[in-house]
């Protein structure tokens, strides 16, 4: 296929000079397909946000600063929310007759809308601390507001992907204080450590009312869409375990994954209330016919390492043998790009599709070519015919991501609820690559803590690899991801003990206690983080692309357990 010099320089001008061949032929690629009458339906969201902008009545300066300082990924509410923060920021400066509103000052609204606020925060807060406050200042007061222990608390209303399931509010916990010096003859200083009290039962938030904790929000990217990591974190840390010394060694070991789109320095951020271990990337295409990139925080040992045995299949052609022979030679495809299941208007793209194969009569130009294989990437279209098309089923993701074909088949389950299941599951080979190295160390099995693991992604992989499951106490909010996990422990008869929590905050120190009577303790802490929510009402860390609240919760029980087992 060849495209003109003007149309390869404008892609590389909106997509940065990072952008790979593929992201530049999909720019083009969708260019012309918006420019071809009657291909409105071919037309990407992101290309029609500036039309939509301007709908509303705001003006192309507006739009293009917006956009600018955003991004083509953001969604439309957010690009609409930083013009009217702007103009909020113009409004102040009009009525402020002497003061001067520096180029910074202004967009002091944007950094606070990208932290995750709402425009009546921001719009608030600067009318109250006026425009010359920092961004760090103007931060603190409504992280104070939010999440001060002195002040009551709001609550906030989250809807979930699954229905009938919802979660109100959240509480605080402290920032202790610890002496590095014990030794009374010299200074004592006291060092603030990002510890969670317990008094004796579990908080579902961290407090984050500190100057110094503040200013990594405002580089959080709140795009779940694809549910992989940014191109900033694709490389792979060579030696993940290297600043790893001392106590850390010792079990209990921790794992933290995370799939959303998240910035490294937001990693790096999430690190540090994990002792600070050095985090490792890995991309599923490595193991699977599933090309996302994906982030976990651990203190494993890194050495003799190894694939789950039998392996998944690495290409869609051999996860899927039966459309083989529809699949045709010019779509290159792999991989799928991620776990989208269920996009609206799928039948439309497929008839569209087809027709244009059938029309072609097998004389298909490269540039159509490209624009079919465009729209089956977006929406994990399939060949299911000759000159057929249709949407991934649930059956045929779940052996992408590594599981039975059947993993998910629950009497009655309602396919929505089936979806909603598998979009943060865990590629069981990949986070199994990464498990591996326990094997030896644990000839008669593993006492397991999992939280959020969704449909059993870890307890799945121990089990590819061979790992007996002496016990695992799991923490999963969703109905159907219990129902799941419950019915392969049954289906695999597991010898070990299975204790389900519907709630982390059930797993306080008494209920630590018990179980450690009943269990003596445990080796491995594994944790995920999904944001299953839907509508409006969510917490500022969804604006991050993920569920804050949990991942302090993971911490909390991490050095809950840590600290109980003697370790540290």
């Amino acid at each position: 296929m060849s495209f003109s010099k003007q149309e390869v320089d404008l892609a590389a001008s909106e997509l940065g000079e990072g952008a790979s061949i593929d992201q530049l032929v999909d720019w083009i690629v969708s260019a012309q397909e918006a420019t071809t009458e009657g291909n409105a339906e071919f037309l990407p969201a992101q290309m029609d946000k500036p039309h939509s902008l301007l709908q509303m009545g705001f003006t192309q300066q507006e739009v293009s600063f917006a956009i600018e300082a955003f991004g083509q990924e953001a969604e439309v509410e957010e690009l609409a929310d930083a013009i009217l923060a702007r103009r909020i920021a113009n409004n102040i400066e009009q009525k402020q007759e002497t003061a001067e509103l520096q180029p910074e000052v202004m967009d002091t609204p944007l950094s606070l809308l990208k932290m995750g606020f709402s425009k009546e925060e921001v719009s608030s807060v600067i009318a109250i601390f006026g425009e010359e406050a920092t961004v760090e200042e103007l931060a603190d007061s409504i992280f104070a507001r939010r999440f001060s222990n002195t002040t009551e608390q709001k609550k906030v209303k989250i809807e979930s992907e699954f229905p009938d399931e919802t979660e109100t509010g959240y509480s605080t916990s402290r920032l202790r204080f610890y002496d590095d010096d014990d030794d009374d003859a010299n200074i004592r200083r006291k060092k603030a450590k990002h510890a969670f009290g317990d008094d004796r039962r579990a908080s579902s938030s961290q407090n984050v009312n500190q100057s110094s904790r503040t200013p990594w929000l405002s580089r959080c990217s709140g795009s779940i869409a694809n549910a992989s990591l940014k191109d900033e974190c694709l490389e792979r840390t060579s030696s993940p375990g290297r600043n790893i010394h001392g106590d850390l060694f010792k079990p209990p070991f921790f794992l933290y994954a995370s799939l959303v789109d998240i910035s490294k320095d937001t990693w790096n951020q999430l690190s540090s209330f994990l002792f600070n271990v050095q985090l490792e990337y890995l991309n599923s295409q490595s193991f699977s016919a599933l090309m996302r990139k994906e982030g976990y925080i651990h203190n494993l040992p890194t050495e003799r390492r190894h694939a789950a045995i039998p392996r998944s299949p690495m290409t869609i052609r051999d996860a899927l043998p039966l459309i083989r022979r529809f699949w045709p030679s010019w779509d290159t495809r792999k991989q799928i790009d991620g776990v989208a299941l269920g996009v609206v208007g799928t039948e439309q793209i497929c008839e569209k599709v087809e027709k244009a194969v059938k029309d072609s009569r097998g004389n298909l130009s490269e540039v159509k070519q490209a624009q079919i294989i465009h729209q089956c990437k977006m929406a994990n279209l399939v060949w299911t015919g000759q000159d057929k098309l249709g949407p991934l089923q649930p059956h045929q993701m779940e052996v992408i991501l590594g599981y039975s074909a059947s993993h998910t088949d629950l009497p009655g389950i309602d396919p929505q609820d089936k979806v909603a299941s598998m979009r943060f599951a865990l590629q069981t080979d990949t986070i199994a690559y990464l498990l591996s190295a326990l094997k030896d160390r644990y000839p008669d099995g593993l006492r397991v803590i999992s939280i959020y693991s969704a449909i059993g992604g870890a307890e799945v992989a121990l089990h590819r690899l061979g790992i007996p499951l002496r016990c695992v106490v799991s923490v999963e909010e969703s109905v159907v991801n219990r129902r799941v996990l419950k019915m392969w422990w049954r289906k695999t008869q597991q010898n070990g003990k299975l204790r389900q929590l519907d709630r982390i905050q059930k797993l306080d120190t008494k209920e630590f206690e018990d179980l450690m009577k009943e269990f003596g303790g445990f080796d491995l802490i594994v944790g995920g983080n999904y944001d299953f929510y839907r509508g409006t009402a969510m917490t500022v860390g969804t604006t991050m692309g993920m569920d804050s609240n949990r991942f302090f919760e993971y911490v909390r029980v991490v050095q809950m357990v840590r600290r109980m087992q003697k370790v540290v």
